[in-house]
């Protein structure tokens, strides 16, 4: 059964459990244009949260699955609010784990580095040092969607993941993605202060700078994901086991 937090905007997101119900609370965001099911689910992380004993609570980020699709309202800081009114909707007693990738793992690094009471520890697959959408024209994007201009290399990538699953439309990511890029990512403001798990696939031309992101964090470390690239690193089942086995260590050690 799908249940929604409701954003400050007014926005509802959308939750999903996998894993064991009884097991230790870990949030878990997908990347863009990706969501709960396509992310997570189908890539069986439900039998690897349950063998280590913990309880995913995927959220769909807005303009993604089951979550409202606004027309506008894809800043930043709206991103970062969902997330406070997830973990408010889910009242733990104690602050869950987190696992994010791609654009889910950019969004609880901002999160966790200004609230660093909100999670335990970290795991984030797919983070590239730098932003992805730096260089991105959301006006060129959306003319290159209708046909009527020829895309550059990042805007023919995003359309192209715009449009990759149907249950999306690509016109409101084109827009989410040039909203959020206007806030690009910097990792060296407010990095997390709490235990990290970088893994990036050893094939992902679009992380390949991950493990340069170690020296900004106090307690992290970083391991490959084998044979992987950045689209279908969250089927491997050594993320999936690395991830949960560590996610598991911390959570059932004192907070």
């Amino acid at each position: 059964m799908t249940v929604f937090a409701m954003a400050p905007d007014g926005v509802r997101i959308a939750l999903h459990e996998l894993g064991d119900p009884d097991g230790e609370p870990v949030l878990m965001i997908h990347g863009f244009s990706s969501n709960t099911q396509r992310n997570w689910i189908d890539a069986h992380w439900s039998d690897s949260l349950a063998e280590a004993g913990l309880r995913g609570i995927g959220m769909d980020l807005r303009g993604h699955g089951d979550s409202d699709h606004p027309a506008r309202g894809y800043e930043v800081d709206h991103f970062v609010d969902d997330v406070d009114a997830v973990l408010e909707q889910l009242a733990l007693p104690d602050p869950p784990g987190a696992i994010g990738y791609s654009m889910g793992a950019r969004l609880l690094w901002r999160h966790a580095g200004t609230r660093p009471a909100a999670f335990r520890a970290l795991v984030l697959g797919g983070l590239p040092a730098g932003d992805p959408f730096q260089q991105f024209d959301v006006a060129l994007a959306h003319r290159a969607l209708e046909g009527e201009a020829e895309a550059g290399p990042m805007e023919a990538f995003i359309v192209e993941l715009a449009g990759t699953f149907p249950e999306h439309d690509p016109a409101t990511l084109i827009t989410l993605a040039g909203e959020v890029s206007k806030t690009l990512f910097d990792p060296e403001d407010s990095p997390p202060d709490l235990p990290t798990l970088l893994m990036t696939g050893e094939k992902d031309r679009r992380a390949s700078d991950t493990e340069t992101l170690l020296p900004l964090l106090p307690d992290a470390r970083f391991e490959p994901i084998h044979g992987r690239n950045h689209v279908n690193a969250p089927t491997s089942g050594h993320f999936r086991r690395t991830a949960s086995a560590f996610l598991a260590e911390h959570l059932r050690s004192p907070a």
